[in-house]
C-alpha cells in the first residue's frame, strides 16, 4: 500500500513524522478533532476539520475545509484544491506541515508480489 509522510515543522510536535496509508480517493483530514488523521489537537488556530489531502493515484491534493483561520501553501492562502509537491511546506493554524520527499514508499512485499 503507497504511504504519505507528513513532517511536522513547528510547535510542540516539531521533528515528528506522520506516515499514514495513501489510499487513491480518499482524503486524510487534518485538524484539531481527536480522530483526525493528522491530529493538531495543542493548535487552538487549527479547525476541527481544517484541511484534507487526497492522493488521486499521481498527485496529491491539499483542500482548505472552509476553515476560520484558512490553509497556507507557502505563504499563499489556498481555495480550492491544489497540488501539493513532496517537500512543500504549508501550514495550517500555526503549525507547519510539509509533504515528506520520501512519501510514496511501497511495502517491501508489494514490490515483490506478482
Amino acid at each position: 500500500m503507497p504511504r504519505i509522510a507528513i513532517g511536522v515543522m513547528s510547535g510542540p510536535r516539531d521533528g515528528d513524522i506522520l506516515h499514514l496509508e495513501a489510499v487513491p480517493g480518499t482524503a486524510l483530514i487534518v485538524g484539531r478533532r481527536e480522530d483526525s488523521d493528522v491530529c493538531l489537537n495543542y493548535d487552538n488556530q487549527v479547525s476541527r476539520e481544517h484541511a484534507s489531502i487526497v492522493y488521486d493515484g499521481q498527485h496529491f491534493w491539499l483542500e482548505d475545509l472552509r476553515s476560520t483561520n484558512g490553509t497556507f501553501l507557502g505563504d499563499t492562502r489556498i481555495t480550492g484544491a491544489v497540488e501539493l509537491h513532496p517537500g512543500q511546506l504549508f501550514r495550517v493554524g500555526r503549525t507547519w506541515l510539509r509533504l515528506e520527499p520520501t512519501t510514496l514508499l511501497v511495502a517491501e512485499s508489494e514490490e515483490t508480489s506478482f
